[in-house]
């Protein structure tokens, strides 16, 4: 019975160091999980604000870093974080739209002549004395600009001849365009070589249908040649019209 009740003791010893170590270990491992906690909490904040200003010198994450673009702005906010470097930035970048701006310089480059800004005519005198072969004869358009400003024209006119009961649309001659720059008030001109007949049933327009080079609005003239051998099926008729020139 003594060796038991010795033993009681020393058990109830025992029992409170277990107890003992383990209150010890419980507040510790709470001591070590609050401070794991607070140093992913620490860790949460810096990483933005890391984040921050590193993107406070770039156009990303503007809107993020109120804070971190505001030390460089004072206490704006992230919102003049982004007007500012973000969109000064992306203002850089359209600054190659200032390359486009070079387009201002093509915007600068003389426009087309528009049907509109055109005067229509038969020309006289020098321009009018076109070459002849045979029985080819030829007439010369003028394209006289009215627009008030400088002008360009470029390749051939559409031709129709119409009379009561036909149209007929011209073929090209074979000649290679040049490109004509016309000062307000001034012409350009383009021939129609026709191929003369002098049969009653000659095909004998009463007016030419003009568009002037890449428009689609039409002017019409009447005509003033003589009757024309019909050839509105030939693969190289007699009759054809030329590229606009000066």
């Amino acid at each position: 019975m003594s060796h038991l009740r010795n033993r009681r003791p020393h058990l109830r010893k025992t029992a409170a160091a277990l107890t003992g170590a383990a209150a010890l270990m419980a507040l510790l491992t709470a001591c070590n999980g609050t401070a794991s906690g607070s140093v992913s909490a620490d860790g949460g904040s810096a990483a933005p604000a890391a984040g921050d200003s590193t993107t406070a010198s770039g156009s990303t994450g503007g809107a993020k870093g109120g804070s971190g673009t505001g030390s460089g702005t004072g206490s704006t906010s992230g919102s003049s974080g982004t007007s500012g470097s973000s969109t000064s930035g992306g203002s850089s970048t359209s600054g190659g739209s200032s390359t486009s701006g070079g387009s201002s310089t093509s915007g600068g480059s003389v426009p087309a002549c528009q049907a509109s800004q055109l005067d229509y005519s038969w020309a006289s005198g020098d321009a009018a004395a076109g070459a002849v072969k045979g029985d080819q004869q030829a007439v010369v358009v003028a394209l006289t600009n009215k627009s008030g400003h400088t002008c360009t024209l470029y390749g051939f006119p559409g031709v129709d001849l119409v009379n009561s009961g036909k149209q007929w649309s011209l073929q090209r001659s074979g000649a290679t365009p040049q490109r004509v720059t016309l000062a307000n008030g001034t012409a350009a001109h383009f021939t129609i070589t026709y191929l003369e007949s002098d049969d009653s049933d000659a095909f004998s327009p009463s007016t030419v249908v003009i568009t002037a080079p890449n428009q689609r609005t039409s002017y019409d003239l009447p005509w003033q040649g003589g009757p024309i051998v019909l050839q509105d099926g030939a693969t190289h008729p007699g009759t054809y019209v030329g590229p606009v020139t000066r």
